[in-house]
């Protein structure tokens, strides 16, 4: 493990006390989630913006039901492929955020991201998301060279990112060039002693909410079946992974037994950690999420290198 940012920016720690104020957590603070509430506020996902689409070359399509966007850089000759796999504890559309991180690294790397709208908890489980998140996987290895695809996911997506290479790695399928998971869920149960602890620093979860989320995606399966929970997948044939987490989260806990096990198995397996850093921060809009940024970029040209 290596430490992405020494020192936590003014700016890291202004967002973190702006977050806390929010109280956006509190959402997750009880695990009495409402399903039928949950679904009636989720509101119009958010899309690709103007200015975006003035910048980029947008595409939309649909498939089972779920739009899906396609994202380019203009100007460029055809680059990697990206498979973006938005966070939101499987229950939350894609977010404004989703979109400027997506943005920027359209234009960093040069490259093409594909980013579904996958079916959401608790009307769809996993067995639903995996099942669409597969046959998109299939179609793009009919369209493109493994050697130039990537998956990428933050949170929930970053968890289903991981899911998605095992499960393709099981079937025989090609395997992508690489991964990079951004402060993944990767143990949907929550229970990781540890986490009570850091729990009082997070700024944007709390694990009881979180754990019902995870008992709704997981559906009828357990939740430490794999395909939930990933963490406690087979890593055998993975590609080159990237992950990054911020210690201020409680889920860098599981990163850092998923680190563990990469060691172990000599899974080829990279991960920085970011002091003071919040869930998620590698998609935000300060100086540390910029670095990590870069670090993504430089990752996706090393491997294709």
């Amino acid at each position: 493990m290596t430490s992405l940012a020494a020192k936590t920016s003014l700016a890291a720690k202004t967002l973190a006390a702006l977050l806390r104020l929010s109280n956006r957590r509190k959402f997750f603070a009880s695990s009495a989630l409402d399903p039928e509430r949950v679904v009636s506020e989720r509101g119009r996902e958010a899309r690709p913006t103007r200015t975006m689409r003035r910048r980029l070359t947008v595409a939309w399509s649909l498939r089972d039901g779920c739009e899906i966007y396609t994202v380019a850089p203009r100007g460029h000759p055809p680059g990697p492929t990206v498979l973006y796999l938005h966070g939101g504890a499987y229950i939350h559309p894609a977010s404004v955020h989703h979109w400027r991180f997506i943005a920027e690294m359209v234009e960093r790397c040069e490259a093409t991201f594909v980013v579904p709208f996958y079916p959401l908890a608790p009307g769809y489980d996993c067995l639903s998301v995996n099942r669409f998140v597969l046959t998109l996987y299939r179609d793009l290895l009919e369209r493109h060279d493994p050697s130039a695809l990537f998956v990428m996911g933050d949170s929930a997506g970053g968890g289903l990112a991981l899911s998605l290479a095992i499960q393709a790695a099981s079937e025989g399928l090609p395997r992508a060039a690489g991964l990079v998971l951004l402060s993944p869920w990767l143990d949907v149960s929550t229970s990781d002693p540890a986490q009570a602890e850091i729990e009082r620093r997070d700024v944007m979860l709390m694990r009881a909410g979180v754990r019902t989320a995870g008992r709704w995606y997981a559906g009828r399966l357990p939740t430490d079946d794999p395909r939930v929970s990933p963490l406690f997948g087979d890593l055998a044939g993975l590609p080159p992974i990237l992950m990054l987490c911020g210690t201020h989260d409680i889920l860098v806990t599981d990163a850092r037994r998923l680190a563990e096990r990469a060691r172990r198995e000599s899974v080829p397996l990279t991960y920085e950690e970011a002091e003071g850093l919040m869930h998620v921060f590698a998609i935000m809009p300060l100086p540390e999420g910029r670095a990590a940024q870069a670090r993504i970029a430089r990752f996706i040209r090393d491997v294709r290198a």
